[in-house]
């Protein structure tokens, strides 16, 4: 236990050194207005980024670990003859300091003339050369698309370059803040509503920013850098008309049965069934709305049969006949430049006809137990059931196949005995269903309703 004890003291301790190690390495950059800002810290300070504003008593500090050491610097790539030089340095409390930096140049310290105990390489950029500047800002009409929004102007914005050790060049990445308003759809997917973007981005110029959905302007703020610094620049356009649209296509049952007598075929529907669709989009930008119902024919290609061809926001539609159905909206803006689909369209399946009848219940005798005659089916667009006695006297009539007949007849219970139906149906095909028989009527005599007598 001790030992592990003293190998985990040892461990933490050499950890540190390490740490405080690595730290003594690093570069410290100062002078310049404001504070420099350290961009670039690769290989745990190995290879460092400086930015200052102006040159004015900007100075490179480094506490050496050894008494012989030489300051060089470098334009293009380190440890190259022609494209190094020495540097003269002063002394002061320890630490080893260059002073008459030049933008544009990278500086590091080689101690005990050995290559291999050079402790790291730092670059200077004068921001002060780089500043950004644009006038006459614009939404770019020309450049903008229906998913991204650039920026325009007469813009000044010159690279940061900068070379590490090795020669591989490098460009430092400007940031800008952005506002603007676009939509959002809302949590319930049922409007859009107005939102205000603030998103930070690299280049709003070249990479553009996320297309608004709503007619706006667009403020921008930058660079950071020159935020640091306190040079920022603010800038707003005119008001940009936009034309992204998104949209959400919301689906309503207007017209459904589902009976406890209707017999499911897998996720087919049962006709008739009534829906009506409707397109939620980010208005007034999203203008134009097409529908397309198609049904898909048995045994061909393609899309099939166009059922309907409408403009408008929102649109119904009675499906009766079986089969499978395409639903497609398009949505595009007020200048038609820009289209909205959805991923995948809607499929509607209606199913096939079915029908069946029973041929005895017991009304009366054990209530929500075969106590009233219903037929069994499914996607019937048209239904009519007679009941007659043996005399032929009507008994009951209804014509809505999820309903049926609680064997009675002007509110008392028939007598039992035998019944007969007539069916005259539609099935979902267009072609009619005729069917015929007879119903039993079963009732224990213990029951005191009142009994017609015919």
């Amino acid at each position: 236990m001790q030992r592990n004890f003293i190998r985990r003291v040892v461990g933490t301790l050499c950890f540190l050194l390490l740490i405080l190690t690595v730290h003594a390495q690093i570069y410290t950059v100062t002078g310049g207005k404001g504070t420099p800002i350290l961009e670039v810290n690769e290989n745990s300070g190995r290879f460092q980024v400086y930015i200052v504003y102006g040159m004015d008593n900007v100075e490179i500090q480094y506490t050496p670990t050894s008494n012989s050491y030489q300051w060089y610097r470098y334009k293009t790539k380190a440890g190259v003859a022609g494209d190094i030089e020495k540097i003269p340095s002063v002394l002061e409390g320890g630490k080893t300091i260059v002073r008459n930096i030049e933008e544009g140049y990278g500086y590091y310290v080689m101690e005990d003339d050995n290559i291999a105990k050079t402790s790291g390489y730092v670059w200077i950029i004068d921001y002060s050369k780089y500043a950004f500047n644009a006038t006459n800002l614009y939404v770019d009409t020309e450049k903008s698309n229906c998913g991204k929004m650039y920026l325009g102007g007469d813009i000044e914005m010159k690279e940061m370059r900068y070379y590490n050790q090795s020669g591989v060049p490098g460009i430092l990445k400007r940031k800008f803040d952005v506002t603007y308003q676009t939509m959002e759809q809302s949590q319930d997917k049922t409007a859009y509503l107005p939102k205000t973007v603030e998103v930070t981005v690299e280049d709003p110029f070249n990479a553009g920013i996320e297309a608004p959905f709503c007619d706006t302007d667009v403020t921008l703020k930058g660079d950071l850098f020159a935020r640091h610094f306190g040079v920022e620049k603010t800038m707003t356009t005119s008001v940009y008309q936009a034309i992204a649209v998104e949209a959400s296509l919301l689906i309503d049952t207007l017209s459904y049965t589902n009976a406890t007598n209707m017999v499911a075929k897998g996720d087919s529907l049962s006709a008739p069934v009534e829906f009506n669709f409707k397109a939620v989009a980010n208005t007034p930008v999203a203008a134009i709305f097409k529908w397309e119902i198609f049904r898909k024919e048995d045994g061909t290609e393609g899309e099939g049969t166009k059922l309907i061809d409408f403009n408008g926001e929102e649109v119904s539609h009675t499906f009766n006949q079986n089969g499978t159905y395409t639903v497609k909206l398009s949505v595009s803006d007020r200048t038609s430049q820009c289209t909205w689909t959805p991923d995948n369209p809607v499929t509607i399946n209606i199913s096939d006809s079915f029908l069946d009848v029973p041929n005895a219940f017991s009304p009366g005798t054990s209530p929500g137990i075969n106590d009233e005659f219903k037929v069994a089916y499914r996607s019937l667009t048209r239904f009519k059931c007679w009941i007659f006695n043996r005399w032929g006297v009507q008994m009951y009539y209804w014509t809505d196949p999820s309903q049926g007949w609680d064997g009675k007849k002007g509110g008392k219970y028939v007598p039992p005995g035998v019944y007969f139906y007539v069916i005259e149906a539609t099935g979902s095909d267009g072609k009619p269903i005729k069917k015929k028989g007879s119903i039993n009527i079963f009732r224990s005599k213990s029951i005191d309703d009142e009994i017609i007598e015919e």
